[in-house]
């Protein structure tokens, strides 16, 4: 059974991984307006590669941690009212 201890950390894991995806997510922004400003550096869409592969990886991860912590509800089950208690 999780303690409130292990609920406030994944909590903070949870933010961590979100805030590294949206950081991943701005890096690779930058280095696509970086590539399509100097078509001499056309060599770096590897690393381009590498970023969209790493931000799905991330991706995945903050989907599989936050689904985790949400309780699945069965609407034909309970009711509502239930739920407010």
């Amino acid at each position: 059974m999780a303690t409130d201890t292990d609920n406030i950390r994944s909590e903070v894991d949870n933010r961590k991984i979100a805030r590294a995806y949206v950081v991943l997510a701005l890096a690779r922004d930058v280095a696509s307006n970086y590539i399509a400003e100097k078509p001499a550096h056309a060599g770096l869409h590897p690393l381009l590669t590498m970023l969209d592969m790493t931000n799905g990886l991330l991706e995945e991860v903050l989907e599989h941690s936050m689904t985790q912590d949400i309780p699945i509800v069965d609407s034909e089950h309970e009711a509502c009212s239930e739920l407010l208690m």
